[in-house]
């Protein structure tokens, strides 16, 4: 119990309403005995109105895993509340990881990431998306895929490697990007349910909370892969509630 408490404060309280936006996260982990691991998702707000969405995947499972999700968590936003931007942010934290598992002896320490920062008042977001697959804006008339613009953290020692974007923000916007397990879930068929189901599920959920989404999100992958399920899912989900 213990041990469970502490993992579970890596992950804090969730996030919900935050400077015009709705904000919901999910998590479910393949290991139920173990219930977080290496995915993670974190909100964080700071500064004058800006919020930072994190959706890391850390290789590995279990213990090892979780504490470097901390290291990551708290890195990013120590980052973030030092000023730096989005691409100086996944920079900086892909040296810690290159650095932290020489200093530590660990065999690896890669992540993929989607590190965004939101700024309610320019109505704009910059992100970097490090070598992570699988992060949409979902807007009433379509969808935007926001692809990597980057390698996966603790592969290369360069910081020329990233390379950040800034897109608008309109209101009812949804960003939405969940880790690796929702698209490798496998039905009876060994088919991969892949990430473009993900862009169904939010339109057919667009009444309802972030919360709501972020849950249904995670629901339809463990629906589709039942026991088959091999890999933890977390899913973010952020709407653009503007006055």
């Amino acid at each position: 119990m213990e041990l469970r408490l502490l993992v579970e404060g890596i992950y804090g309280p969730p996030a919900s309403h935050l400077n015009g936006l709705d904000i919901g996260r999910a998590y479910w982990g393949a290991n139920q005995e173990f219930r977080y691991g290496g995915d993670l998702v974190d909100v964080f707000h700071y500064g004058n109105g800006l919020t930072s969405l994190a959706v890391v995947d850390i290789s590995g499972h279990g213990i090892l895993a979780a504490r470097h999700a901390g290291l990551v968590k708290h890195a990013l936003r120590a980052y973030a509340s030092c000023s730096f931007s989005a691409i100086d942010s996944i920079r900086a934290l892909n040296r810690l990881c290159i650095e932290n598992c020489a200093y530590e002896g660990e065999i690896e320490f890669f992540a993929t990431a989607f590190f965004a920062i939101v700024d309610s008042r320019r109505e704009t977001m910059e992100y970097v998306s490090a070598g992570h697959e699988a992060a949409f804006i979902v807007k009433a008339g379509g969808h935007r895929l926001l692809e990597a613009t980057g390698p996966i953290l603790g592969l290369l020692d360069d910081d020329h490697s990233f390379h950040q974007k800034t897109v608008k923000l309109d209101n009812a916007d949804v960003l939405v990007a969940v880790t690796d397990g929702f698209a490798e879930a496998r039905n009876e068929s060994l088919a991969f349910l892949g990430a473009d189901a993900i862009i169904d599920i939010i339109r057919r959920t667009h009444d309802r909370s972030a919360a709501e989404q972020a849950q249904a999100v995670t629901a339809v992958a463990l629906e589709f892969a039942g026991t088959r399920l091999q890999d933890d899912i977390a899913a973010l989900v952020a709407k653009i509630t503007r006055p």
